[in-house]
């Protein structure tokens, strides 16, 4: 019985050293891939990601700029979100060397300095809307189109004070929405400028309807979850993948990410889709008209342009713009349908600024939407004899009102 019984012990302590030592190798192996692929995948994003632009416009290549490194690691720790009713999200207050967020989630914005003691007359009050290329990913804060048109409306001699309202991934729909709630707690500004396209175009692309914020397939599958342990539990492991094993959770969804771009059908000219994005979007120039003329504000509207149609690319660029041909292809679509639209260009606040970089040979593109501080600033001086026109126009206004 005794020999029975250390028999029996020696079995299973065998069978427990072997566990642990094929746990211990599994442990050792994971440790040693993981380390790999974070290496391999971070030298990959500094050479072919990440490559930015710089605001030297001599050479017509990429440039690394001194300020860039510290300021994409900066990125990182700003690139945080909080909940906001109805919209979704905002961006979480953030300060740093480069990027400052307020506790609103309002990106900072150069504004001219007060002048103590002076009778001045109020600044005109610009609220600028729009997603990650208006919040400007890619710049700094001085760096923004919101800043340099402030800048530039300064330098002609224009006292505004401009408030950066653009979320980092909002549609046009969630920037209608955003402002009525502004505009609900008696926020009213005199101008009310939007720059979208791309994200629109994006959201459609993924979602397959119009109208619908980004990744909102996330949200669907995020809804109630305290109420469904098994898919609680599923999310629950999932981030704990990607906060510890993120190299090999990189690894996944670039694999996933690259069999649903193979899969992704492209959208015809004449899809249903396009015509009910262009329309979601009318629709939306309509409600801000409207409520301009309630709340007596005026909004000027502008269609952002995009990398595709770039015609002098920067080897860089080049590479940006390869990416995925159907996303190519379905922007080529919406954006000839915007041209075309009679509704939109019939509009005297609506511009088309797609076709700013196409004839222009510097680099300016980050990737296929966002652009470096230098292509900010070009947008910028596209807009600002809009806003100065508005702004007369509102002087002259209020100038008779008192005549009377």
């Amino acid at each position: 019985m005794a020999r029975v019984l250390l028999r029996s012990m020696r079995v299973v302590g065998s069978g427990i050293r072997t566990g642990w030592l094929l746990l211990g190798i599994t442990l050792i192996l994971t440790i040693g891939c993981e380390a790999g692929l974070r290496l391999a995948l971070t030298t990959r994003g500094w050479l072919t990601e990440r490559q930015p632009l710089t605001e030297d416009k001599s050479e017509n290549r990429v440039v690394l700029a001194a300020w860039i490194p510290e300021y994409l690691e900066e990125l990182n720790e700003a690139l945080r979100a909080v909940w906001s009713p109805y919209a979704y999200w905002r961006s979480a207050s953030f300060q740093g060397r480069y990027t400052n967020v307020n506790q609103n989630g309002l990106r900072a914005t150069w504004n001219p300095p007060t002048r103590d003691g002076a009778d001045d007359p109020p600044p005109m009050r610009v609220f600028t809307f729009g997603g990650s290329t208006m919040w400007c990913w890619g710049a700094r804060d001085d760096h923004t189109i919101a800043s340099h048109l402030s800048k530039l409306l300064y330098e002609k001699g224009q006292r505004v004070e401009v408030t950066n309202y653009g979320q980092l991934g909002y549609t046009s729909t969630q920037e209608v929405i955003a402002l009525l709630r502004y505009l609900q707690r008696g926020d009213v500004p005199d101008i009310v400028l939007f720059y979208d396209g791309i994200n629109d175009v994006f959201s459609s692309y993924h979602n397959g309807a119009a109208g619908i914020p980004i990744h909102e397939v996330v949200r669907r599958a995020e809804f109630n979850l305290s109420q469904r342990p098994i898919q609680l539990a599923w999310r629950w492991g999932r981030e704990v993948l990607a906060g510890n094993l993120w190299g090999f959770h990189r690894l996944v969804t670039g694999l996933q990410r690259r069999l649903r771009r193979q899969a992704a059908p492209p959208l015809p000219s004449d899809d249903a889709l396009v015509r009910q994005m262009v329309r979601v979007y009318e629709a939306n120039l309509t409600l801000v008209e409207s409520l301009g003329r309630s709340y007596g504000f005026d909004p000027l509207f502008y269609w952002q342009p995009v990398i595709f149609s770039k015609r002098h690319r920067s080897p860089y660029e080049q590479h940006r713009a390869k990416g995925n041909p159907f996303l190519k292809q379905t922007y080529d679509t919406v954006y000839q349908r915007i041209r075309r639209s009679q509704a939109l260009n019939s509009r005297p606040h609506f511009h088309n600024l797609s076709a700013l970089f196409d004839d222009l040979k510097e680099p300016y593109y980050w990737d296929f939407a966002h652009v470096s501080g230098a292509g900010n600033r070009l947008i910028a001086a596209a807009m600002v004899d809009d806003v100065i026109e508005l702004i007369e126009q509102r002087r002259a206004a209020a100038k008779q009102k008192t005549v009377r």
